[in-house]
This record gives C-alpha cells, structure tokens and sequence, in this order.
C-alpha cells in the first residue's frame, strides 16, 4: 500500500520517497534491523485461533477470598480453570536471532470483543480487548470499555516454547502472565483491598495463531507501538448523498469532529519495513489501531456503528467491528489508495494527507440493508485519510 510503504518508510528509516528521492532520517524510537544475521518467520496478517490463560491456583483462591468472581466476557470462553479469547487481527514475527530487540517474537496480536469480568458485590470491573505486545511483553487492555494506556499484564516468556500443531498454526506455550503494579492498584482502588500486588501472576498462557507465514531475511526497521491520530475529511459528494438519504454521520467513543472531519485515536500497533520491496503481500506490514472509537451513521431510528478500527497496511485494507458485533475475523470496511498521498514533518510526527478511504463492497451490502437502499456502492470514496504518526 503506498500510504503505508510511504508512511512508515519516513518512521522507520532512511528511504527515498517520491520520484525526486528525497530521504528523511530515522527517529532514535525506532528500531532499526540488527547486522546480526537473522531469518525472520513473519505471519502478516493472522486471522485466528486465540489465546487461552490458564488462571493461576493460588491467584484464583486469593481472589475467592476476596469474594472476587472471575468470568468470561464477550466471546471468551471458560473449560474449568482455562479461559480462551478468539484472535480477530494482528501481525507476527519470529526471530532466528534470540538477541533481536525489543524480542525475538514481536508484533501485535488482537483479541477485540472478549475478556475477563471480576465482580465483587456490585462491583464490576470488566478488562477486555486485549492487545499483545510480544516485542516489549506487554498485554494491553480496555477496562470498562475504555481502552487503557497503561498495560495490564506483564508477559514474562523465559518459559516460552514454539512450535506448530497438526494444522500447521503456530504454537507458543508456557508464557506467564503477571499483573503489572499499575493494574494491581486499580483492582485494589475498584474493590476497596490492598491484597493485589503487582507481579502476581494471573496464570500461564497458550496462543495458537493462525494464517499463511512467510521468510524473510531483510528487514530494514520496526516501529513498534504506534501513536498519534488518523482523522477523515468526509468526500463533499458522499455527504450530500447522505444527507438526501436522511442518513446523519456522527463519532463514538474516543473519536472526534470538527466540522466535515473526524479524528480517532491511534491506540497501538506494529509495522515493519523491509528491505526487499517485491515482498508480499506489501514492503509494509503490520497493524495500526485505533481501539475505542469509531464513526456513525443514523437515520431515524437506527442507527449503524463503524468501531474499532485496524489497517492492515500490507492489503492496503482497514476493518473494523459493525455494531460491536466481533467476528471471527474482522469486517472489511475500507480499500485504501494512497496514490495521492502527500508527505510532512514537524513537530515530532509524520503528516500523510490525500489517502482516500473507499467502501468496500461488504462495507456498501451492509449499510444498504441497514437502511434499507441501495445507494451505497463499493468504491464510494467515504473520504480522504490524514494521518499524523510518531513512535512511542
């Protein structure tokens, strides 16, 4: 995608961009290949299994004592001591090279419309969402349905092995996952103890990913954890067609409007840059986030909800949820064309502009039927992307 083979090229290295070639340098967040050598097994664009936690015995006593009551959330599922959450997006690689910073195994792994709920009396705390940050070993979590900066689990993988299963996905088993001193204090603030302490370890986890995996050997730079904020200039033409459909467009949760325009928080992701640009299926890949916010559409009484957004910048693709209904695997709701992008710097941050945003032909059945017409067609441009990006 050329937004994003643009884009990240500007983040993450030294690279010619635009027929003139002209170079930008390299910010210190971002981490460039090591020379060590190092044969990367990636899977770009992951679209199942899940990941199971199998709650620790003596923290699920601790927390009976409490009178804390642990259930599944969402699409999670509970067997006895284990809960598992479906993966719906993300981006993996794994490293020859063992000494490979921020981890030999990193990039993003999604696990939106599931979690956990502890409740005690009528307190409810609800951690869901779940965002895997392999490289720096963090899980990162909405509580409450807000998505929260701070992680939520610390994720120690001395243990961890790899490997795959009969059905060819991969593997990763005996990673321990323990409270972060952050989360231990929210819990103790949410039901009124002292008892949680960071570094308790909530269980062990197992993760099965799913997806077609790729090698490579020449990557050029990572960006891991992404920030910053992608906004949508409406396209005037699709406006005024929405407007004579009685259709009103709107922002939830943490997005933002401004006259045409709406802005939604990029909360996390991963993306890579490589080497080779005939690698497939884009020089890109990754994902980029935008959790806890999202663009609405209503006439009359009903009213259609576009949430949770995630790019896809190798397929050149951006999903997202439909009335918070998660499924397996995440709807595709926008093609994006970067053709007319425009590129720059200030302030710290990268500015894109021009990327525009069409309907994709799952996006266009799905408002039609919603409000009953058929004006809504695949490839109606919805509007034009810019995107303002730094490292965190």
């Amino acid at each position: 995608m050329q937004l994003f083979n643009r884009r990240l090229a500007v983040l993450g290295a030294t690279v010619a961009i635009g027929a003139a070639g002209a170079a930008l340098v390299i910010p210190a967040a971002v981490s460039s290949a090591s020379t060590t050598p190092d044969t990367v097994t990636t899977i770009p664009a992951l679209t199942g299994v899940g990941t199971t936690l199998n709650i620790n015995a003596s923290t699920a006593a601790a927390l009976t004592s409490l009178g804390v009551h642990v259930a599944p959330e969402g699409t999670a599922t509970a067997t006895g001591t284990s809960v598992t959450f479906p993966i719906t997006s993300g981006y993996v690689e794994i490293h020859s090279n063992k000494h490979h910073r921020p981890g030999y195994i990193e990039g993003s792994i999604e696990h939106y419309g599931s979690g956990l709920t502890l409740t005690a009396g009528s307190t409810v705390v609800t951690l869901s969402d779940f965002v895997v940050d392999p490289g720096d070993s963090l899980l990162y979590a909405s509580v409450n349905g807000v998505p929260d900066k701070a992680p939520l689990l610390q994720l120690d993988g001395r243990a961890v092995t790899v490997s795959k299963d009969g059905s060819g996905d991969v593997v990763l088993n005996g990673t321990i996952a323990n409270l972060t001193d952050s989360a231990a204090a929210s819990l103790d603030s949410a039901f009124g103890t002292a008892a949680i302490k960071g570094g308790t370890p909530l269980g062990t986890v197992h993760l099965v990913a799913k997806g077609t995996a790729n090698t490579y050997t020449g990557k050029v730079a990572e960006i891991p954890r992404v920030t910053g904020t992608t906004s949508l200039d409406l396209n005037a033409k699709t406006a005024a067609a929405l407007t004579s459909l009685g259709v009103t467009p709107g922002v939830t949760g943490s997005a933002t409007a401004s006259g045409s325009s709406v802005s939604f928080p990029i909360t996390g992701g991963d993306a890579v840059i490589h080497a080779n640009k005939h690698y497939a299926p884009g020089y890109v890949d990754g994902v980029i986030l935008h959790q806890g916010s999202g663009l609405t559409l209503t006439k009359g009484g009903t009213t259609v909800e576009l949430t949770n957004f995630t790019i896809d910048p190798g397929h050149s693709v951006l999903y997202g949820d439909i009335n918070g209904t998660v499924p397996a695997a995440n709807v595709p709701l926008l093609q994006l064309d970067g053709r007319p992008l425009v590129i720059t710097t200030g302030g710290g941050q990268v500015h894109l502009d021009g990327t525009i945003a069409n309907l994709t032909p799952t996006a266009a059945a799905a408002l039609n039927k919603a409000f009953g017409v058929t004006a809504f067609a695949a490839g109606m441009p919805l509007g034009t992307a810019h995107i303002a990006a730094s490292a965190s």
